[in-house]
């Protein structure tokens, strides 16, 4: 039975990126054992390996409930466990935001935050580092009994009276009733750790159940979906895009393609409810309604595909091709194997493999030239040399050349130190628009404005009042950025190095401000959620500003760190260039002189520089060996491809 196209895909990009990882720590040893003064050099490339170390390829799905959210990460995982993994029943088998991966832990487990929680302000990603909120069961992945009664607790409920479900946020309407109670979930959020193929290879997989889920957890929205590399909203086959549907996606998932770029997936789930219809030709009416939720939606139909999870599950547990063909599963890991290479591009282009990338092949370059001219100079030696004045005479000259080709470096060097401390004395101003402070006062204005007039126009105006002052920072902070910009140019520009080595990388911040607008757009469609409309000041209004104080407290410390970082670095190509020329020189200039007072046959006093020149030339194989396996930055695709004609991603290195 053919094997399913996500695995390989994801398995190629683990094997692309542990390959990378091997690259950069055969380097590191190169470094250590070539150029032992490397520290920074080093630095940037560890920089590198945290990054391949840490990625993740996340798939968020989003869906009122029934919608089969769970049978389709059963279907997902199934290639490794042939059974239902997760429980699944007609009805509300989720009741909470559900997180499954795995961090390497020796035993799966649940951890469960309990719903009490959502009565306090603190965000979910403060509680992840709070473990002894979270109800903890440690479980055997192997044992379906043991599973399946650790992960029904997800499901699990408790009845309230309305005014505490109002309390923590919760719209009755989407509530059961039984009169004087309600059901809410007795859990806020679900983390589940798993041992699994997908999932080892960094897979994460986020569950978001029902519209009461995304209404609760602003960070969710504004934090959570923006971060997921593929979001897929699931759709009933047989009833298209309801009501609910439709406000689901046009709260929280239009705004966040339409301000944030993220690209999201449509899918028909259950389309195997059509096939009991004799009269009706299934391939027709997908195709219509394909187009029909593609024209709601604004998405491109290739975005918007059937499929039928429980199918494709049976299929695999029965090693029935036939089915797995006509559950279509095969274009829905199309659909996610795009996304990952889109994905792997982004990486592919990231500043830091950039760097350590551009770091290896600058070294290898310099080290060729330096090792061009010591075989130039032997050879000189070797052929001309008829005495042992003469031969004195020719090193005396040689020495000196050296010698101030070393002393050049050495200002070079001291020049840099200088130019680096003066970029390091524009931190302060450059950093302070975006600094906590700044921030702060920001929030407090925004506090004071609410505090005042606490009505859904009143946040609104909130809402704006507090982006555009973020806005205004950012320009601000903009102005700093290209002035210090122009003075790395003008450093580059005086430099002696400037076509020996790479040239400097600017600084901008067009990412982050494209992120923040695409923030600001995101609150002003939430703040419309009924939640907030209706409601007067309470647990789930305030918990909506903390949040988006939050994320733009977040965005600003990844703006300050890079900008510290490439203030840091700014000058590392010309400083590794230097250090590592200088370094050479100075082995060269030591051989030099041991020639010299050494009174010894001429062959003999020719065998150091030779020996200098064999380990030169030994270093240098080995780096380009290194650089022969260098990954290739995939091109940019255009589309998904073909289910049937999708080939996994080539790797090139093995450790």
């Amino acid at each position: 039975m053919e094997d399913a196209l996500l695995r390989q895909h994801i398995a190629d990009y683990d094997r692309w990126k542990k390959n990378l990882d091997c690259q950069f720590a055969l380097f590191s040893e190169w470094l250590e054992r070539y150029f032992p003064n490397s520290a920074g050099a080093r630095q940037a490339v560890q920089q590198a390996r945290t990054l391949l170390t840490e990625d993740q390829f996340t798939l968020v799905l989003v869906g009122e409930f029934s919608r089969g959210k769970t049978e389709l990460i059963n279907a997902l995982l199934s290639q490794t466990y042939d059974k239902r993994l997760l429980p699944s029943k007609p009805g509300r088998t989720t009741m909470c935001p559900t997180e499954i991966f795995n961090d390497g832990a020796e035993y799966a487990s649940l951890r469960l935050l309990p719903i009490e929680t959502l009565a306090t302000n603190t965000s979910l990603e403060s509680f992840r580092r709070i473990p002894q909120k979270w109800v903890t069961h440690e479980f055997d992945a192997n044992d379906p009994e043991a599973t399946r009664a650790a992960l029904l607790k997800v499901a699990a409920t408790k009845s309230v009276k309305p005014e505490e479900a109002a309390r923590y946020g919760f719209d009755r309407r989407h509530l059961d009733d039984n009169g004087k109670l309600v059901e809410i979930p007795a859990w806020r959020y679900a983390l589940i750790c798993l041992p699994h193929p997908l999932l080892d290879q960094g897979l994460r997989i986020i569950d978001t159940p029902g519209l009461n889920a995304l209404g609760n957890e602003p960070e969710l929205t504004l934090g959570t979906l923006p971060g997921a590399q593929a979001v897929a909203f699931l759709l009933a086959a047989d009833a298209g895009v309801s009501g609910t549907d439709m406000h689901m996606w046009e709260t929280h998932l239009a705004p966040l393609r339409n301000h944030r770029g993220t690209a999201v997936m449509a899918l028909l789930n259950k389309v195997d409810v059509l096939w009991e219809d004799p009269d009706e030709d299934v391939e027709i009416l997908l195709q219509r309604m394909r187009a029909q939720v593609a024209g709601l939606l604004s998405l491109p139909r290739e975005s918007v595909t059937a499929v039928s999870a429980k199918m494709a599950l049976l299929a695999r547990q029965q090693s029935d091709v036939a089915l797995m063909r006509n559950s279509r599963f095969a274009d829905f890991e199309t659909l996610l194997v795009q996304r990952l290479l889109e994905h792997r591009q982004k990486m592919a282009e990231h500043r830091a493999l950039h760097q350590a990338l551009t770091l290896m092949a600058d070294t290898r370059d310099l080290l060729k030239r330096r090792l061009n001219s010591g075989r130039a100079a032997l050879t000189h030696l070797q052929r001309n040399s008829t005495s042992t004045r003469e031969q004195l005479a020719e090193l005396s000259q040689l020495q000196q050349t050296v010698r101030e080709q070393h002393k050049l470096c050495h200002q070079e060097l001291l020049t840099l130190k200088s130019s680096q401390r003066m970029l390091m004395r524009r931190s302060p101003s450059l950093l302070a628009p975006i600094s906590s402070h700044q921030l702060q006062l920001l929030i407090e204005d925004t506090s004071k404005a609410l505090h005042k007039r606490w009505t859904p126009m009143g946040l609104a105006k909130a809402i704006e009042s507090f982006m555009v002052g973020v806005d205004h920072q950012l320009s601000n902070l903009e102005r700093e950025v290209n002035q210090v910009n122009r003075l790395l140019d003008a450093v580059f520009e005086r430099s002696s190095l400037k076509k020996a080595a790479s040239t400097g990388e600017y600084f901008n911040i067009r990412q982050f401000r494209a992120t923040l607008r695409g923030l600001h757009g995101q609150a002003a469609q939430l703040r419309r959620s009924p939640q907030l409309l209706l409601a007067r000041r309470n647990r789930l209004s305030e918990r909506f500003i903390a949040t988006l104080a939050s994320e733009v407290r977040r965005l600003y410390g990844e703006m300050s760190s890079a900008a510290e970082a490439w203030l840091e670095r700014a000058l590392d190509p010309l400083k590794q260039h230097a250090q590592y020329q200088k370094h050479l020189l100075n082995r060269q200039l030591i051989k030099l002189t041991e020639l010299k007072q050494k009174s010894r046959s001429r062959r003999t006093n020719l065998r150091s520089l030779e020996e200098e020149v064999l380990r030169n030339d030994g270093a240098l194989s080995a780096l380009e060996a290194l650089l022969r396996h260098s990954a290739s930055t995939p091109q940019p695709l255009a589309r998904a491809p073909r289910a049937r004609n999708v080939t996994p991603l080539k790797t090139s290195l093995s450790c």
